[in-house]
């Protein structure tokens, strides 16, 4: 057997161990030790101790006592996921009639820490196009439309670090800063080849029942569909959205 399915064996039986960890955390018993842990698992105690280890390190267990509880990374997974759900299914039809208007690509993208998570997708009618793989996908604010968007807005802080994707990404704090007050005076972000070459995408912030911004609804195509004479009328039909 090769190393790399070595490694790949390894990895996965580690992601299992943590997916039934985390499982094995119920209502009747929301504490573990690290014995129970272990038996859980069916592991040795002292694996069982440095997998608990791991997890509290990054926020995912936290100690209570000699024994185990859910951190509060898990609660706020669990928020994201909640608030996700509801928010999907609220923008569902807007999303779609968006997308007969455009024929475009329509997303729906949330806050995830500092980061954006995409939530939800209305593909494409043409062939060549922007769908498939964004739900589930994180990317970093300041690369992306509706990233700019929940920045512009308040639903995430400023990004610490600005990485260049292509040679059209935003990369120092100013200009950031201008592009987006320009967004909260327009109503609308745009993203021209800033995370991939001759992806374009315009967005609109999404406004909760206490009137913050709680998402970002955006169109994405190729950059021969959606020029730059275009994307003032686009970033209106995403705010009306």
């Amino acid at each position: 057997m090769s190393e790399s399915l070595v490694a790949a064996g390894a990895t996965y039986r580690s992601a299992e161990r943590v997916l039934t960890l985390l499982a094995a955390f119920e209502d009747s018993r929301p504490e573990l030790s690290v014995t129970e842990i272990a038996e859980a698992l069916g592991v040795h105690k002292s694996t069982a101790s440095r997998l608990a280890a791991t997890l509290e390190r990054t926020g995912f267990l936290a100690r209570a006592g000699r024994r185990y509880r859910l951190g509060v990374e898990i609660i706020r997974l669990g928020t994201v996921a909640l608030r996700s759900a509801d928010i999907v299914a609220t923008m569902q039809p807007a999303m779609e009639k968006l997308s007969q208007l455009t024929g475009e690509t329509i997303n729906l993208a949330v806050p995830a820490g500092p980061d954006v998570l995409n939530v939800a997708e209305v593909p494409s009618t043409y062939i060549l196009s922007s769908s498939g793989g964004w739900v589930g996908r994180r990317t970093r604010p300041h690369a992306v439309a509706n990233g700019k968007v929940l920045l512009a807005f308040g639903a995430i802080p400023a990004p610490a670090s600005l990485e260049r994707y292509t040679e059209h990404t935003i990369t120092t704090p100013a200009t950031l800063r201008a592009e987006l007050a320009r967004i909260r005076r327009d109503g609308y972000a745009t993203a021209v080849a800033e995370l991939e070459d001759g992806l374009v995408a315009v967005a609109a912030p999404v406004f909760g029942p206490g009137g913050g911004c709680v998402a970002a609804v955006s169109i994405s195509g190729p950059a021969y569909r959606m020029p730059p004479s275009q994307l003032a009328e686009l970033g209106q039909l995403c705010a009306a959205c």
